[in-house]
């Protein structure tokens, strides 16, 4: 019903009395539901953050450690975002890169939602080192996310020739929504000095 416009709000308590269900197909379904009727039902969305947080830990299932992150990070309810600094912190530095990357967009929305929290606990840092991860998502997910915030905030960082390099590279790794991103960040970036093509 959700997906064809119907408003299923009201099933909001029963569906959170299923998130602890193993199944990961029917855990994506309600996190769906949460992301989805979450600014409607705050005060009930509050009841899913412990559900979060304990997904978000995970540690031998990376792809359930990303969703609730990614959930956390999508509801968009002030009064949930402050609990989701912590797990998205160590989804940052998390050992799985589908982790990292999933983690990296998220800092980008909390941004829009609570620019204070990001610059507290150093996530635009973090980002600026993930721009030098051995893995190209990880990568691409960082120049995005470093993108949105600039859009805002202005240049972030000055751009060194060995960085500029690598960048360049992981563009033909990225996929075309993400291409966009990055050469954006790269014009829009300070060079510390004239590059030059030979040095690249």
């Amino acid at each position: 019903a959700m997906t064809i416009g119907k408003d299923v709000s009201s099933l909001f308590l029963p569906v959170l009395k299923c998130m602890e269900t193993p199944d990961l197909g029917l855990k994506k379904l309600i996190y769906l539901f949460i992301i989805n009727y979450a600014k409607s039902q705050p005060d009930l969305a509050l009841l899913s953050v412990n559900t979060l947080r304990k997904d978000s830990k995970q540690r031998d299932n990376p792809l359930l450690r990303a969703l609730s992150v990614r959930t956390m990070g999508c509801i968009g309810v002030d009064t949930i975002t402050e609990y989701l600094c912590e797990p998205l912190r160590d989804a940052l530095t998390d050992s799985d890169p589908y982790v990292r990357k999933t983690a990296a967009i998220c800092v980008a929305k909390l941004f829009e939602i609570k620019e204070a929290d990001v610059e507290r606990f150093g996530f635009i840092e973090r980002l600026v080192e993930m721009t030098g991860d051995e893995n190209p998502m990880v990568v691409a997910n960082a120049i995005v996310a470093l993108t949105e915030i600039s859009i805002s905030r202005g240049p972030i960082l000055t751009m060194e020739t060995k960085l500029f390099g690598k960048i360049l590279v992981e563009i033909t790794n990225s996929s075309e929504w993400s291409r966009g991103y990055i050469l954006y960040f790269l014009a829009t970036h300070p060079h510390t000095q004239y590059i030059q093509i030979e040095q690249l």
